[in-house]
């Protein structure tokens, strides 16, 4: 269990707010305390200061939602990690599997000029090195026809298209089967506890076994045959 924060700001409650929309979860305080690795009386207190700011509302059933100033926030925040991350991975060269980390601690210091000149160069319609688009996050690839490879069944062809981020040892262990966004797999067997026996396309490494903890945080579109 990650070491809890001593103080966590309010960007980051407003950005992990929003991703846990973005990921169709229901954002309540017990959820942001793991997520953030800070204690629930801490949550409580943030979010009576950012309710009284006007960035989010509490509801007596404990839903958590954000007003049009805290989406505005939160949206610019996360468009930014996300530029961070392709700075990172494609101008100054880190693995991929260390850009989340890294650009967490990056995006408070970019400006509205810097960002700007970031969308110029990477472009509007280009996504993070996890296969997230800049704008419109996972809804974008739903609506897009993205699902999770949990979903997929034998004898499908497909492209990976977003891989979860926020666990490091997940990246590293994905990376190591050449899971990354981009690449191609073909979905041989089920089995009754949902592992998944898979071939990488181009790969000779052979057939590999995933089980749901990992088909779950890996988003594909199906390949027409």
């Amino acid at each position: 269990m990650p070491r809890e924060k001593s103080s966590v700001s309010r960007e980051d409650y407003l950005k992990a707010i929003w991703e846990i929309v973005q990921e169709g979860q229901e954002p309540i305080s017990a959820r942001l305390a793991k997520d953030l690795a800070v204690t629930p009386p801490a949550v409580t207190a943030a979010l009576k200061r950012m309710a009284r700011d006007g960035y989010l509302r509490v509801a007596r059933n404990g839903h958590i939602g954000l007003t049009a100033k805290g989406r505005q926030t939160a949206r610019h925040l996360v468009v930014r990690h996300r530029l961070a991350e392709k700075l990172l991975t494609e101008v100054l060269g880190l693995d991929w599997t260390a850009a989340h980390e890294e650009a967490e601690r990056l995006e408070h210091a970019i400006s509205q000029q810097v960002e700007a000149l970031l969308l110029a160069r990477f472009g509007h319609d280009s996504t993070c090195p996890h296969g997230v688009p800049l704008f419109g996050g996972l809804p974008a690839l739903r609506r897009g026809g993205a699902i999770t490879l949990s979903e997929a069944a034998p004898g499908d062809h497909l492209e990976i298209l977003h891989v979860w981020e926020k666990d490091k040892q997940f990246l590293e262990f994905v990376d190591g089967l050449h899971l990354r966004p981009g690449a191609q797999v073909k979905v041989h067997a089920r089995e009754y506890d949902q592992t998944m026996t898979l071939t990488v396309d181009g790969r000779a490494q052979g057939k590999i076994h995933l089980g749901l903890p990992a088909t779950s945080r890996i988003w594909v579109r199906r390949i027409p045959r």
